[in-house]
């Protein structure tokens, strides 16, 4: 045999860690954690309560208590609600004023789009007019593979580095 047999299981169930309500009761999150996090779509924006993983709710717990924590699980098993959460809720905690509150960083475009996307929902269901109590905006590299290839080989202090820098003031445009 050169191969092993094809190995097919379900996705695994995971442990309940209670609602995003759970956490506000409890003063774990801001208050209007409970209206951001919950199952929306455009035709019910007002939307469900959203129910946790035990990992999830435990991970925003420590956040909560200043913990550092990893949190390593399967795809598709809500990682990206572990840290999400509480860097929502520390915003609605803080205040948002100016400037950069959080960065997160991924590894692929494709999944810094899925993400922008999720959140969006998050962030705009049940909140008309753009009055959402957290922005956020996603910046990716525009041009993919040829345009970073050609930027390996720009000289230093050229635009392209100031702007990937952030030491750019605009965009000049394609």
């Amino acid at each position: 045999m050169l191969w092993p047999e094809p190995c097919i299981s379900l996705n695994p169930n995971f442990e309940s860690g209670g609602k995003v309500d759970d956490l506000v009761n409890d003063g774990r999150l801001h208050t209007e954690c409970r209206r951001v996090f919950r199952i929306k779509t455009e035709g019910d924006p007002a939307g469900r309560p959203l129910r946790l993983h035990r990992h999830q709710a435990e991970a925003i717990q420590a956040a909560a208590s200043g913990d550092n924590y990893v949190l390593t699980t399967g795809t598709g098993s809500g990682k990206s609600l572990s840290y999400i959460v509480p860097i929502v809720d520390r915003i609605l905690r803080q205040g948002s004023g100016a400037g950069i509150k959080a960065i997160v960083v991924y590894p692929m475009n494709a999944l810094a789009n899925s993400q922008a996307g999720e959140l969006g929902k998050f962030l705009s269901y049940g909140y008309p007019d753009g009055r959402s109590p957290v922005t956020f905006r996603r910046y990716t590299r525009p041009g993919g593979r040829r345009r970073a290839a050609r930027h390996r080989r720009q000289p230093p202090g050229h635009p392209a580095d100031q702007l990937h820098d952030g030491r750019a003031d605009s965009h000049p445009g394609p």
